[in-house]
């Protein structure tokens, strides 16, 4: 199950928000860094660790073979058990324009099955070389923006244009950075005329952890930030397995002259 994160304009936090929740996301989980502009947790949150790997590579070996069988070596364990793992985005956004992101969201929309999910943060929608293919088979888009009325004018134009895009094939929400500064999360709603799947505060010392590399200190786990990624990631996560299902076609039926008995078929 893919989820895309994107962003209308400015810095919302696209990023920070996406790694919030994929740190505390109730399933399996690949968070894949697929802003044109280039992937930052490792620089911030992985404290200027280098990648052995990520998207580039990924994209190389594509051309050998096709990317899911070389997906699992280019991912990174973003907590001791591995149940969260990074795709590393581009070092160099001048790669952007080699990417074939339609393989690529193709194979993200199905890891391992279905069994793992996948955050994909997008970066801003504008970019050149946006990420759009991943937007149409995901699950839910999701637009990361303030609560400001210029923020909340420039959501508005975003979700019109994504709307465009995804038709009916998916489910389309906003999270909200900062609510109450000054609106709050049913006025955002009300004017972008999507569900608000959460909002996330503006939790300074926590955030600084996530895009910076600060030290998470003991209390870290019980900030306001992940105390609210971890309801939100609930919420979002049962919400795009319910749109996942309705898209799912069913199985098709068997005949009669197919049936099976005793492991033997009928004809």
């Amino acid at each position: 199950m893919l989820i895309a994160l994107c962003s209308a304009k400015g810095a919302p936090g696209v990023t920070t928000s996406g790694l919030a929740l994929a740190l505390c996301w109730p399933r399996p989980l690949v968070l894949a860094e697929l802003d044109p502009a280039g992937g930052d947790v490792l620089a911030g949150y992985g404290r200027g660790e280098v990648s052995a790997g990520g998207l580039a590579d990924l994209e190389l070996a594509a051309r050998r073979g096709g990317p899911a069988r070389h997906l699992d070596a280019q991912l990174m364990r973003l907590d001791a058990e591995g149940r969260v793992r990074l795709l590393p985005g581009l070092a160099d956004p001048a790669g952007a324009r080699h990417v074939d992101w339609d393989r690529l969201a193709t194979v993200l929309a199905s890891v391992e099955g279905g069994a793992v999910d996948v955050v994909a943060d997008c970066g801003r929608l504008h970019a050149e070389h946006f990420p759009l293919p991943a937007v149409r088979r995901a699950a839910a888009v999701v637009v990361v923006t303030g609560s400001t009325l210029r923020a909340v004018r420039a959501a508005a134009r975003a979700i019109a244009e994504l709307q465009a895009e995804k038709g009916r094939g998916g489910m389309l929400g906003a999270l909200v950075v900062g609510a109450g500064e000054p609106y709050g999360e049913r006025e955002i709603g009300e004017a972008l005329g999507v569900p608000v799947v959460g909002s996330l505060p503006r939790d300074a010392k926590a955030a600084a952890v996530l895009s910076d590399g600060e030290p998470a200190g003991r209390l870290f786990a019980q900030s306001a930030l992940l105390r609210a990624a971890r309801a939100v990631a609930a919420r979002l996560a049962d919400s795009a397995a319910a749109q996942e299902s309705r898209l799912t076609p069913p199985p098709a039926p068997v005949s009669a002259a197919e049936a099976t008995v005793g492991g033997s078929r009928v004809r």
